[in-house]
């Protein structure tokens, strides 16, 4: 194969999974966010325990019992912390073992270090270490690649399709480029 053409079936590949990736990622976020603004109370209270940028930490939110309501809060290293509903607009947090009240100016400063003592525990996204741990010349990733760049050459499914990129015109072998 011509390295040009090797070149643009494995570009166009990256772009499909960087496209798929970017979009699993919004649908995931999307989701998350979801639960946080169904419920403005706890809303609220992520807002007072974190900030109002609460997104960039959060990856997931998730209801794990219905009665006393219990959310789980997963943040973006994996670690995890529990909001259970108190009634009457009060939320507790539960962070590393430890149950804080936010409606306490005590407890919700305590609440928040805790919180920011478990981003530090593990602060590299588990995306990024297990692309550090297989580095660049893994013959995994090596395979992974290659079959890659061979299905590059079957069409998509319809489902999994990204949008098509116009892709500049390759000369044939036989044909002469000219030189500017």
């Amino acid at each position: 194969m011509n390295k040009k053409l090797l070149l643009e079936k494995y570009i166009k590949v990256a772009v499909r999974k960087a496209l798929a990736e970017q979009e699993a990622k919004e649908k995931k976020a999307t989701k998350a966010m979801y639960l946080i603004y169904r419920f403005p109370g706890l809303k609220k209270t992520i807002e007072e325990l974190m900030s109002p940028s609460f997104g960039r930490y959060i990856s997931s939110v998730s209801v794990i019992a219905p009665k006393p309501t219990t959310f789980k809060i997963d943040l973006i290293n994996g670690q995890d912390f529990t909001i259970y509903y108190a009634g009457s607009g009060n939320y507790t947090a539960k962070i590393a073992g430890k149950k804080y009240h936010p409606d306490n100016v005590g407890e919700s400063e305590r609440a928040s270090q805790a919180i920011v003592n478990l981003l530090e525990l593990n602060y590299a996204p588990k995306e990024e270490i297990q692309q550090s741990s297989k580095g660049a010349s893994s013959p995994t990733k090596n395979a992974e690649l290659a079959a890659d760049i061979s299905s590059a050459s079957e069409p998509p499914s319809p489902e999994t399709a990204a949008p098509e990129i116009p892709s500049p015109e390759v000369p044939s072998p036989e044909e002469e480029v000219p030189q500017i």
